[in-house]
């Protein structure tokens, strides 16, 4: 039955989401805690761990849990069911689209969907960021503002931030590197 279900979900979430794997996020996210499938912590590393191994995150991550639940079986049911919607719009995108890209209503279709994934995308960042930079316990014992916010957390943020748009590196590099400050720090 896990293997039936962990295919339908991410059936629904391979259908339900346009713009790629970090348009996903959001709907990723919900399964994945509405299911016990990852704590929000988890579901935080994980994108992190999906980030910096080569493919889609959106596969990454249902190879990972699938195969958390339901071993080796779940981990391709859930990877062809996050697949699946995917190449089956392609398909039928591919066959007709040529005959109707050039007219208003579908260049305003996709205008408007690009507006919808940037949406999805920056839900993902403060979903993640809430987890990663916010410390709502330590806010909640201390009753301090400033508490509230992991100062180490926040400064390697904003230094990767700016390493990312000032060198433009490969994502590797600080991936690679936040890690190896995490192990020091931490």
């Amino acid at each position: 039955m896990i293997i039936a279900r962990l295919f339908y979900e991410f059936f629904k979430i391979g259908l339900l989401t346009y713009g790629g794997g970090l348009a996903m996020l959001p709907l990723l996210q919900e399964k994945a805690v509405q299911f016990a499938w990852l704590t929000e912590e988890q579901f935080a590393d994980m994108i992190a761990i999906s980030q910096s191994t080569p493919g889609p995150i959106a596969i990454n991550m249902a190879t990972f849990v699938g195969y958390d639940q339901a071993g080796v079986l779940g981990a391709l049911f859930a990877s062809i069911g996050v697949i699946l919607p995917g190449f089956i719009i392609i398909f039928i995108v591919a066959k007709f689209l040529h005959h109707f890209n050039e007219k208003p209503i579908v260049k305003a279709v996709f205008i408007g969907l690009r507006a919808a994934v940037i949406g999805l995308i920056l839900t993902a960042i403060v979903n993640v960021a809430m987890v990663s930079i916010v410390d709502v316990q330590a806010y909640k014992e201390k009753k301090e503002l400033l508490s509230l916010v992991d100062a180490k957390s926040l400064i390697l943020f904003a230094i990767s931030l700016y390493a990312v748009l000032r060198y433009k590196k490969h994502p590797i590099y600080y991936i690679v590197t936040a890690g190896i400050i995490g192990i020091i720090i931490w």
